[in-house]
Order: C-alpha cells, then structure tokens, then sequence
C-alpha cells in the first residue's frame, strides 16, 4: 500500500492540517510579522523573507475560530497555477510541526465544514479527520 510523508501542522484553536514534506520551508518566529491595516481578520499579517512580503494565514479565523496565539510560523512554498511560479505563504502554529507517515488505509472525508475549498483530501490520525492542504487555494486570493 503507497504511503506519504507529511507535515502535521496545529494551527490552534483545536485544529490540526497536513502538508506535503516538500511544502515546508522554513520555521519562523511570529514575532518578525508586522500588521497589515485593513486586510482580512484571517491574513491581517505579513512577514518578509529573502526580500519578499509574505502574507501570513490564520487558518481557524478564516474558519470562524479564535487565532492561533503561538509564536510559530511556517513558512510554506506552493505553485502558483495563476502566475505559474512559485508560491510563498506563512501559517501561523499554536507547537512545531511533526513528521508523519500517511498510508490509503488512514483516507477519510472531510467532517468539518470549510475545508472543502482549502484541503485536497483528508486523513484520520489518532481518531482525529485531518485536512491535507492545497496551499495554493489556500493563498489564491493573495497571489
């Protein structure tokens, strides 16, 4: 049976996401992230890296959740279908990302609403139903 590794991501408020091991670059410090005036409540931040503004996403505000309020970012590459170049984003983490192996027995659907237009699929984990992010639909309405 195929297996995958990924990246396990608590964003907070009781929830936790997946992403590919590939998609993440960096871990950051969210206290380099300066706010952005008027910007939607779920992408009110950005944070520079290698000269370039990256906005910075809170994934259980866009949810209708409370923010994360830990001092994690990470930092995460995507293509941008739109451009067709690459993609940079933050997430904002309430711990550390954690390694972890992902088979076709784990599949499972999406329980909770709002992920449909965010995650690309779903895994359970520990009796929790994690989403597997498509990071660019995640970031589309930056880029």
């Amino acid at each position: 049976m195929p297996s995958a590794n990924a990246w396990l991501l608590d964003v907070g408020d009781g929830r936790q996401v997946a992403i590919g091991q590939r998609e993440l670059i960096q871990i950051m410090d969210a206290q380099d992230s300066f706010e952005v005036p008027l910007a939607p409540a779920h992408m009110r931040e950005i944070i520079f890296w290698q000269k370039r503004a990256v906005p910075v996403m809170q994934l259980p505000v866009r949810l209708g959740g409370r923010a994360c309020t830990g001092n994690i970012l990470a930092l995460v590459a995507f293509h941008d279908a739109a451009s067709n170049t690459a993609g940079l984003g933050a997430i904002h983490l309430a711990a550390p990302p954690v390694r972890v192996q992902v088979d076709d027995n784990q599949a499972s659907s999406l329980d909770e609403a709002g992920w449909e237009d965010m995650a690309i699929s779903c895994f359970e984990q520990q009796g929790q139903s994690i989403p597997v992010l498509d990071l660019s639909r995640v970031f589309a309405a930056v880029h």
